[in-house]
């Protein structure tokens, strides 16, 4: 029996289907085996890594449920929550709560963890209600999950009245209300919030108001942050370095960003993006493809973003042979086109005078927006092809596509 037990368990780790499952289940049913803690526990971890099945996991564990704690309940709600559709967290609480299994003062942390992933306000508020009515408003953990929803849903006034209710604030605390100013876009009032704080600041908060200067322009309060950074002698790893990267960037300091940049001992690739996409922003399209070109020496493999960068270095520089290189670079790695590299590519064509190109990329790509027709009829404009530009601008007319301004009003 041990050895038979092991094996299914063994098969369920390694199961990726339900209809395999349903095979297993049946010699579980017929040994006596599904009574079993630990194989319980196994299933739930088999439904835990398929979303798509969290109706058929709450089905099953409600059939056995005489045999069931809710811990696995739970452990369902937190593999949920932890995946690309944490509405399915919220479901299987419902479903927790609906067959008379009392939530926990562990549940209500990761189920609004959910909720705010997926910007549920509706049913954060009332679950909120629920956490309320059970007595757990004033356990801290409980209380930075309400912060964090409501800050990041866009209820930042709620989310101060909450803190200023708390008995107790940790760093959690602050950090939630400050990263909920930043991410409803209240930049300056989470500044304004962090110079209150009376805590040592941890990473996260660092990141959320390098970020909150950055957005907010405020070149002169990222300094200060930097520095008390290096001044807490805070591990300078790469999410703080990408932050401060962005932040100088966003401030215009190309140079403080490239010395960052720089110091990064192991760069990834929102590093390379960052300080490629700034050099193309601020008109030093040679030093982008320079940087691009060591990029590709040490290896790393370009994503979307860059690619369009470096098209668009290439179109101001007028290096069509680069420009035409990074397209077959695009086409042999299988890259799929999407609005911005289809619409770099035209750009790129149309301002190196290849219009024949221009035209058939064009043709070739049938998700167009405005900026897409924009660039083809500026460059069919500049290069002498005034009727092509004009009988293009006609076509996007008829395919409803509103027109915008050009720059140097070409048309």
């Amino acid at each position: 029996m041990l050895i038979f037990k092991s094996t299914v368990l063994d098969l369920i780790h390694r199961c990726d289907n339900l209809s395999s499952f349903k095979q297993l289940h049946a010699q579980l049913l017929i040994t006596g085996a599904i009574r079993d803690d630990l194989a319980i526990g196994k299933i739930t971890e088999f439904f835990g890594r398929f979303v798509h099945l969290a109706d058929y996991a709450c089905n099953f564990l409600n059939r056995i449920e005489r045999h069931l704690s809710p811990f696995n309940f739970n452990k369902l709600i937190a593999c949920y929550a932890s995946s690309d559709a944490p509405q399915a967290s919220v479901l299987v609480y419902r479903q927790m709560v609906r067959n008379e299994f009392l939530p926990c003062i562990y549940n209500f942390p990761v189920v609004m963890k959910s909720c705010t992933k997926f910007m549920g306000i509706q049913e954060g508020k009332q679950i909120h209600a629920i956490i309320f009515k059970m007595g757990f408003s004033y356990d801290l953990y409980v209380q930075n999950s309400l912060l964090h929803f409501y800050g990041v849903c866009g209820e930042c006034q709620k989310a101060c009245s909450l803190f200023d209710e708390l008995l107790v604030r940790d760093v959690v605390s602050w950090t939630s209300l400050i990263s909920g100013h930043v991410s409803s876009g209240f930049f300056l009032k989470s500044l304004s919030i962090f110079s209150k704080m009376d805590l040592k600041p941890n990473e996260a908060t660092f990141v959320s108001v390098v970020v909150a200067s950055g957005r907010s322009g405020c070149l002169n309060i990222g300094k200060g942050i930097h520095n008390l950074i290096l001044k807490h002698g805070l591990d300078m790893n790469l999410t703080i370095n990408n932050a401060l990267m962005d932040m100088y960037v966003k401030c215009e300091c190309l140079f403080e960003a490239k010395r960052v940049f720089d110091e990064v001992p192991k760069k990834d690739i929102i590093s390379w993006t960052i300080m490629l996409s700034s050099l193309v922003q601020l008109k030093r399209p040679k030093d982008s493809l320079e940087l691009f070109h060591d990029m590709q020496l040490k290896g790393v493999q370009p994503d979307r973003v860059i690619l369009t960068s470096v098209l668009s270095a290439c179109a101001n520089l007028g290096a069509l042979d680069f420009g035409k290189w990074v397209h077959e670079y695009i086409d042999s790695k299988g890259i799929k086109w999407d609005i911005h590299i289809g619409t770099a590519l035209v750009d790129m064509y149309a301002k190196c005078g290849c219009i024949e190109m221009a035209l058939k990329t064009f043709d070739n790509f049938p998700n167009r927006n405005v900026r897409t027709w924009n660039v083809l009829i500026g460059g069919l404009a500049m290069h002498g092809h005034g009727y092509d530009a004009l009988r293009h601008f006609d076509h996007m007319i008829k395919d409803g596509v509103r027109p915008t301004e050009m720059k140097g009003g070409v048309m």
